[in-house]
């Protein structure tokens, strides 16, 4: 449970840094790249505190996807940062824990994960409830307008992250410590990173700035534990991972719009209200405490 606690407060703390960055003027994708590179980092100690071994098995199934994952993160950090600085931070979360439904749907299919009547409706309450937090007005403006398509994507990209890391963890060797596949991971996200911030520079459409630097190692170290500790939770067998991935992505809807509304000011009405109860009430169903 320590675990899963830990990964909620964690992507709490990274969506309310993006907000920070939006007010603050600084390029995205720069502190992004360094959050990356600082991930790598943080990792990278962590093992060797730890000390543990970092294995390298390019045929192993784990670590390929492991690197394959890096592309897709920063592409879907990059559609949350922009999504919490236009329509605020509650929006930006619920688009990505929408995808709370791939990984569900593939454990209960795949994996075979026994079904309760009581967890379908848990994870349809879910559902609902980031729904509804969702549909909110911010400054006075709808945010069902067409800039939508981008909390979509997010919400596409997230839901086959959720997904993979699902695969990763399945897939890691007993005894082999879940920073490993996190370090690759961000690794591969940074190498991406560099590359395309590269050619910004090139081309003079970035300017490197320390305000830049500080809020991707503000933002890179939470990041980091974020990923070890779902993954951690998923390796424990504490909860299945139909159950994980619900309680995880509805926690952080919930901590991270309580946090908006406490030091950001965002207004919710009687809808968002509602849905704040609803994510309640499916974490307990999903957790089985009525089973």
């Amino acid at each position: 449970m320590i675990f899963l606690i830990l990964s909620i407060a964690m992507s709490s703390v990274i969506n309310v840094v993006f907000r920070l960055i939006g007010n603050h003027q600084i390029d995205n994708q720069l502190a992004i790249t360094v959050n990356y590179i600082t991930c790598v980092i943080t990792g990278l100690i962590t093992l060797q505190f730890m000390g543990k071994p970092f294995p390298i098995d390019l045929e192993a199934a784990w670590f390929r996807m492991s690197v394959a994952l890096g592309a897709l993160f920063i592409l879907v950090f990059m559609g949350m940062a922009v999504t919490a600085q236009r329509s605020g931070i509650s929006v930006s979360v619920v688009a990505a824990k929408m995808g709370v439904v791939f990984p569900v749907i593939f454990a209960l299919i795949y994996l075979g994960e026994p079904t309760t009547l009581l967890l379908l409706a848990g994870i349809i309450l879910s559902l609902t409830s980031v729904y509804l937090i969702a549909r909110k007005t911010i400054h006075g403006e709808k945010i069902d307008h067409p800039s939508m398509w981008l909390p979509f994507l997010v919400f596409l990209g997230s839901g086959t992250i959720d997904l993979f890391l699902s695969l990763v963890e399945r897939d890691l060797p007993t005894g082999l410590s879940e920073v490993v596949p996190a370090i690759l991971i961000f690794a591969s996200a940074a190498a991406w990173g560099i590359v395309v911030m590269m050619i910004r520079l090139i081309r003079g459409r970035i300017r490197i700035t320390a305000n830049g630097v500080y809020a991707g190692i503000l933002l890179g170290i939470p990041n980091f534990f974020s990923i070890y500790f779902v993954i951690a939770a998923l390796h424990s067998g504490f909860l299945a991972t139909s159950r994980i991935f619900p309680i995880n992505n509805v926690g952080i809807v919930l901590l991270s719009t309580l946090i908006s509304i406490l030091f950001f000011k965002e207004r919710l009405n009687n809808r968002n209200l509602i849905g704040l109860l609803f994510a309640v009430l499916s974490i307990l169903l999903i957790s089985g405490i009525f089973d």
